[in-house]
């Protein structure tokens, strides 16, 4: 299957090339945390991912065209 990933901030050095928005294929039945994986994201690296515009867990399967967002909480002050 192929997603559509979105790379924000500090997540951008894990994208292919650096580059901010481009797909990927998994394997069907992969979740957040594979894809993750795949892009060698650390397991701590705390960040939040969306699913076709809804927060999501790692644990969340993903099917073919979706379009998930990555990035990391920012702090205000």
């Amino acid at each position: 299957m192929i997603v559509r990933v979105k790379c924000f901030t500090g997540l951008r050095r894990y994208a292919p090339e650096g580059r901010k928005d481009f797909a990927i294929e998994l394997d069907a039945g992969a979740r957040v945390a594979n894809l993750l994986d795949r892009l060698g994201v650390p397991v701590a690296t705390d960040l939040i991912a969306a699913v076709n515009g809804r927060r999501v867990a790692r644990e969340t399967p993903l099917q073919d065209g979706d379009a998930v967002v990555l990035f990391t909480p920012m702090e205000g002050g």
